[in-house]
């Protein structure tokens, strides 16, 4: 009998655990950056805190990458990753541009390169993960400037 009551208290306090913000907390700057006129690859690490009492296992990653109105590339998930429940972990993200999108990039800022301008990289999207079954999207957007 007294299972009965239990269970669905229970039931409700897992499910509403799953619908909690999850916080990016930090974007790192992007890392190994591979730059030559076949393209771009980076990697972007961001760090997520997971306040649920369930873990969230990231499947996949939409992002795009832009610079100004260019179609720059994409930004896709280095590897699956478990955000542990109440803790900070770490998404590695693997960005890479699309074939002649650098020269697109310079024949658009041509002007501001030689000017000594710099370049912005935008990488704009969601990541996606799953817990119990119940799919969670947490949004990506990042800024950054590089040389070119």
């Amino acid at each position: 009998m007294k299972l009965r009551l239990l269970l669905p208290i229970i039931s409700i306090l897992l499910l509403s655990s799953c619908y909690g913000e999850i916080e990016v907390v930090e974007i790192e700057e992007f890392s190994n950056v591979e730059m030559s006129f076949k393209g771009m690859k980076s990697d972007l690490h961001v760090r997520v805190y997971n306040p649920h009492i369930l873990s969230i296992n990231i499947q996949s990653a939409d992002i795009a990458l832009t610079v100004g109105e260019v179609d720059a590339g994409d930004v896709v998930l280095g590897q699956p990753t478990r955000l542990v429940a109440g803790d900070t972990s770490t998404v590695i993200l693997k960005v890479a541009t699309h074939k002649g999108a650098i020269g697109r990039i310079l024949k658009e800022n041509f002007a501001r390169i030689l000017d000594g301008g710099e370049v912005a990289f935008t990488a704009e999207g969601v990541i996606t993960g799953k817990s119990l079954g119940v799919k969670i999207e947490v949004p990506i957007s990042h800024n950054q400037v590089l040389e070119l």
